[in-house]
């Protein structure tokens, strides 16, 4: 994250990270695309195949482009910030001091492969951070720093 998108005092705590299930399926079609050349069919049909390869290549690869999309969650001392788009840039923040409740939702393939959605609660607003590597420690991490915010401003409702 850059230096002057920080605020005063901020600091960049962890920046999490995708699991590499989130991109699963343009794996295997990139997977199709290679082995497909070799798959006997018939005679003739060699041209066929590599543009059907190239075809499922660069799918895969829109693909891979539609499901990162330049996303990047980050926690900061002060804010979680969400931030997506490689073109176009879109940026959400949320001020920790404003967090209720933060929850992780794993599915069974989730628990087992270490991945998940950690969903951070403020009044209206909630927030998805999905895919996410390691979900409990991310979420361990959000409410550590909700407490150092509460422990600094003494406990008190009214100053946080």
């Amino acid at each position: 994250m850059q230096k002057n998108n920080m605020m005063e005092g901020e600091v960049v705590i962890r920046e999490a990270q995708f699991h590499w299930i989130m991109f699963w399926l343009p794996v295997l079609l990139a997977i199709l695309a290679v082995v497909f050349p070799f798959i006997p069919i018939g005679e003739g049909t060699l041209k066929i195949r590599l543009l059907f390869t190239g075809i499922l290549l660069v799918l895969a690869f829109l693909w891979y482009i539609v499901i990162n999309n330049g996303k990047k969650f980050i926690l900061t001392n002060k804010r979680i910030i969400l931030k997506t788009g490689i073109v176009q840039r879109n940026s959400k923040e949320l001020m920790l001091r404003k967090c209720e409740s933060i929850n992780v939702r794993q599915s069974i393939m989730g628990r087992i492969l270490g991945y998940g959605d950690v969903i951070v609660l403020a009044g209206e607003e909630k927030d998805v951070f999905k895919y996410i590597k390691s979900p409990m420690e991310f979420s361990t991490r959000i409410n550590e720093q909700i407490d150092q915010i509460s422990m600094a401003a003494g406990n008190n409702p009214a100053v946080v």
